[in-house]
């Protein structure tokens, strides 16, 4: 009853301003405020999440170019990003609340795909996440909501585009996928 009211753990959270949510298809929804990690949750928090709870560790964790403290874990299932979030005393975020912190006018480069210094997307194959850095993305501070990983939401749908997609542009950044999906371009960020 009082876990409510304990820090969270896992990475720090940037305020969200109640407003309306822009959806993909046109649609306003009302979203209160809210706050949302400032990243996509890194190898290192989720280590710590492991060593809490005796969680697996996602398969890419120990692979050469993904295991970086600073890169964000990827390759959870949906029930493990619900998991990590309850331990962070979190949860994963809604749709609205998604495309809200994405802001009302989108990304900062507009509607269409933006350069790869935006944004980290049309990387090989082979490549990795880029670790934990300050791109924009977000009109409230938020970093990486486009590209880099893909982010659960509480959904099941993954959001944001991931460093191999060869485009982003903003009316696209939903993907369905089965819940139980490992991936090494799906990781996930916390809301609270």
């Amino acid at each position: 009853m009082f876990e409510r009211w304990r820090a969270p753990r896992g990475g720090d959270l940037l305020p969200v301003p109640r407003g309306f949510a822009r959806l993909p298809d046109g649609a306003r929804r009302w979203v209160w405020a809210f706050a949302l990690d400032a990243a996509p949750v890194t190898n290192g928090a989720f280590r710590a999440f492991m060593a809490a709870t005796g969680c697996a560790r996602p398969p890419w964790m120990s692979r050469p170019g993904f295991d970086d403290p600073e890169q964000p874990v990827v390759g959870v299932t949906l029930a493990e990003a619900r998991a990590f979030a309850r331990w962070a005393r979190k949860r994963l975020p809604t749709r609205a609340e998604w495309w809200r912190a994405v802001g009302a006018d989108g990304p900062p480069w507009g509607r269409g795909s933006p350069e790869p210094t935006q944004a980290i997307f049309r990387r090989p194959a082979g490549a990795a996440p880029a670790p934990r850095a300050n791109r924009p993305a977000s009109p409230y501070g938020h970093a990486d909501l486009h590209g880099n990983v893909w982010e659960w939401g509480d959904d099941g749908i993954c959001r944001g585009g991931f460093w191999g997609s060869p485009s982003l542009e903003a009316a696209r950044l939903e993907l369905v996928t089965p819940a139980e999906t490992r991936s090494a371009g799906i990781g996930l960020r916390c809301a609270r």
